[in-house]
């Protein structure tokens, strides 16, 4: 029986509008799951082809209950199908763990391509508003930037689909489809009166990090988006273009990164803390515990750092954000991580629908609870208000650029404190006591 460990984001997800090969992380990384998301996982395939006996001697009920059903319902014929999935669901619900999950054969295949880099659609970035399908931002270059849909254009409908109070993930799966194949949609802009678009999909490669120089080069700034199958190279790149221009410092943004692959996450952690750190420690339920290093020869292990996170950052981004805080090897600004630090196995069952079950946490190399808790900052920054970022006003990045300018960030070789002593910074870590928990309401996709 292959297993292989994922870590899955159950909360957030930013997903793209596609059909094909991509969702996150969501992850998970579960409609918020995510794009958990953390590790590439060969799925466990089903174990048995046939029911047990000692299942169905143990549970009459159940075969009353459907028996009864089947035989006096009164709309017929019933769906056995949505009962057996019902059914399951029901019974993983009762667990009362928001990350272990089923999940059917369709949405299974959207979370499983998820983190691929790739997949097939229009490319919007979507996500819902008060129950209404929104557009994001359209990706550059893409069938739905072509098609000219715009930042707060709001989809009615889908083909002959209204999309009213949807969960996010199934509307993007409305959208998306096999490149080639057109979708129709019903466009609200405004006040202005609806009208309708066909767009043709298309194959939709999405970048995983974006980079810029700041302060006249002399700020190297990094964004992920997710711990996904091209986030290393692509680090890398950044990191060698950026570091060639010897700049002060480096800000690495994680915000609204809702996870990813565990594997990426370790070699994401490797190009900025020495080599054989420990970057999280995982507990499974009989006490062992097993610990997972850095590989070595990072780019960027000596370059002052502040890193970006927020209430978005979840899974792989908190492995991160908790090792380099630990290891004392960035500064922290922003708000308060979300607070997923589980590990799922997942089971490919035999219709290709998928059960997740939680196998242990995981803890920061200090063995500080992450799940639930989340990560804090050093300095905490409100996330910009809807004012700021209609003005591209951003608070978190200009406190980062600040402190840089101001002398304020320490090279992590000068001692066990990102902060100058004589730096005007204050600190909003406090110990990790308690636990808060709660999912966002809103969930935002690529499609």
């Amino acid at each position: 029986m292959k297993s292989i460990i994922r870590i899955l984001l159950v909360g957030i997800v930013a997903i793209v509008l596609v059909s094909g090969a991509f969702l996150g992380g969501y992850a998970i990384s579960q409609a918020l799951v995510a794009r958990q998301n953390t590790v590439a996982l060969p799925v466990i395939q089903n174990l048995s082809n046939d029911t047990p006996p000692e299942f169905q001697a143990d549970m009459p009920v159940f075969w009353e209950a459907w028996k009864l059903i089947q035989d006096n319902f009164y709309t017929q014929p019933v769906d056995s199908q949505k009962m057996t999935y019902g059914a399951v669901s029901g019974m993983v619900a009762s667990l009362g763990d928001a990350h272990t999950a089923f999940v059917d054969p369709q949405v299974a295949e959207y979370m499983r391509t998820q983190l691929q880099g790739s997949f097939e659609g229009i490319g919007a970035q979507v996500e819902m508003v008060n129950g209404r399908l929104t557009i994001v931002s359209p990706i550059k270059g893409t069938p739905a930037d072509a098609a000219g849909l715009r930042a707060g254009d709001i989809i009615l409908q889908v083909d002959d689909t209204p999309i009213v109070n949807m969960d996010v993930n199934q509307a993007v799966l409305l959208i998306r489809g096999p490149k080639g194949t057109p979708v129709r949609l019903k466009v609200q802009r405004g006040a202005t009166p609806a009208f309708e678009l066909t767009i043709t999909r298309n194959t939709i490669q999405v970048a995983e990090v974006t980079s810029k120089m700041l302060e006249d080069d002399s700020i190297a700034y990094i964004q992920l988006s997710e711990f996904g199958e091209k986030a290393k190279p692509e680090l890398r790149q950044a990191l060698t273009e950026a570091l060639a221009k010897n700049p002060r410092a480096l800000i690495f943004d994680l915000r609204g990164n809702p996870g990813g692959y565990l594997n990426t996450a370790i070699e994401v952690a490797s190009e900025f803390l020495a080599s054989d750190q420990v970057v999280l420690v995982e507990k499974f339920k009989n006490g062992d515990k097993k610990l997972y290093k850095t590989s070595g020869d990072g780019l960027a292990t000596k370059i002052p750092m502040v890193l970006l996170v927020n209430e978005g950052s979840a899974s792989a981004s908190e492995i991160l954000a908790a090792a380099l805080r630990d290891h004392k090897r960035a500064l922290i600004i922003g708000q308060k991580t979300f607070g997923k630090g589980s590990v799922q196995t997942v089971h490919q069952l035999s219709d290709d629908s998928q059960l997740r079950v939680t196998i242990a946490n995981f803890y920061s190399p200090e063995e500080k609870v992450i799940n639930q808790v989340g990560v804090l900052p050093d300095v905490e920054i409100p996330d910009p208000t809807d004012y700021e970022r209609s003005k591209n006003i951003d608070p978190q990045l200009q406190k980062a650029i600040d402190m840089i300018k101001d002398g304020e960030i320490k090279n992590p070789a000068d001692g066990s404190s990102m902060l100058l002593p004589a730096g005007g910074a204050t600190g909003a870590r406090g110990d990790l006591l308690g636990w808060f928990w709660y999912n966002l309401a809103a969930r935002r996709a690529q499609s």
